[in-house]
């Protein structure tokens, strides 16, 4: 149960956060976001109550649906930023990558269940089955996306007992893989831009600025900030880029300062915390898996962003998951978490000698 209520605790501060931040319509986002966040609610609770091994029974279905949405993207898909991310459904815009994460989890998490790295092709297979989505990713191109699934793949196979000869070929070739990308111009400027200049914001202009800005906007905030309806804020003025969704933690910081900020990333530790435990409870491998993955996930969402916003981690475009402005996103965090929360009540229902499990 805190599971859930923290996960709800965070999508309440996401869209009081996006009231806040938005000058101009506040209200259109702000009830976006709580759409967003009464569908992912809804989901969530569905994936609580089916069993989450139904899904390991049927990991070449998810496999085939999340290769399809990522094709699909990139065949039907517009592009937002630069990148074509989204495919319109109906009335509605989808970010098929998103909901790629939690089901390239469950693929991975299955396979590695059933299968023992003391073969170093069951490594080899392991990391194709996450290479296709990743390089569909690429092809958009979302690199900050990509970089979740690595992410993932290195949690979820190290946990799974991957060996540390094959977990330290795989930084070899990663390291390889960027070299090659940088020498033959695979990554633009612009990427690679973006990926070094929290060594060095000043060397990259439009980056810098986004930094600058989000670390005074940080700074100004002080131990209890401006307050949520302050006015003559570093983002009501407009000096602070993408507000609501990629610097929503800066914006956020600047009205409610150290001491709220310090809230949102106790809640973050909490939410992950209780996501470890489901691990630690699970009554099989592939739960344990699963939940690593989704902790993973979480966990560099959050680092990743919050770093971005303090200049200590590139600017990738990662949201803030709960928090920041994308119903896609919120929908995706809410529904793992539901998934999560599956792995708790069929570990329960075990212990207590349920006939069904």
């Amino acid at each position: 149960m805190l599971l859930f209520l923290t996960a709800l605790a965070l999508g309440g501060i996401g869209v009081l956060a996006i009231y806040a931040a938005e000058a101009d319509y506040r209200q259109l986002y702000a009830v976006n976001q709580a759409l967003g966040l009464v569908a992912g609610l809804l989901g969530a609770v569905v994936l609580a109550l089916l069993d989450y091994r139904w899904l390991g029974r049927h990991l070449r279905l998810v496999y085939g649906v999340t290769i399809v949405m990522l094709v699909a993207v990139l065949a039907a898909g517009f592009s937002v930023n630069g990148a074509q991310s989204w495919i319109g459904i109906g009335p509605f815009e989808v970010q098929p990558s998103e909901f790629a994460k939690p089901l390239s989890i469950v693929v991975l998490a299955g396979y590695v269940a059933h299968n023992s790295f003391v073969h170093n092709m069951t490594f080899l297979k392991a990391l194709g089955i996450m290479c296709v989505p990743v390089l569909l990713v690429l092809a958009q191109p979302d690199l900050g996306t990509a970089m979740v699934f690595g992410a993932i793949f290195v949690a979820v196979v190290f946990v799974g007992g991957a060996r540390w000869h094959q977990l330290a070929g795989l930084f070899a070739a990663g390291c390889l893989a960027v070299y090659l990308a940088i020498k033959l111009r695979i990554l633009e400027d612009y990427q690679i831009a973006r990926l070094t200049s929290f060594l060095d914001p000043q060397s990259v202009p439009g980056v810098s600025y986004q930094v600058e800005n989000s670390k005074m906007a940080i700074g100004s905030g002080g131990l209890v900030g401006k307050g949520l309806r302050s006015s003559g804020t570093l983002g009501d003025l407009g000096y602070l880029p993408e507000d609501r969704t990629d610097f929503i933690f800066s914006n956020l910081a600047e009205k409610v300062g150290f001491v709220g900020s310090l809230v949102v990333l106790i809640f973050f530790f909490l939410l992950v915390w209780r996501v470890l435990h489901a691990a630690t409870i699970s009554c099989d491998r592939f739960g344990v898996l699963v939940a690593v993955g989704v902790a993973m996930m979480l966990t560099f969402h959050a680092l990743i962003n919050v770093g971005m916003a303090m200049g200590m981690m590139p600017v990738t475009g990662l949201p803030l998951p709960f928090v920041s402005y994308g119903r896609s996103n919120l929908v995706v965090s809410m529904m793992s978490v539901g998934l999560v929360q599956s792995i708790v009540i069929q570990a329960k229902l075990k212990s207590e000698g349920n006939p069904r499990t």
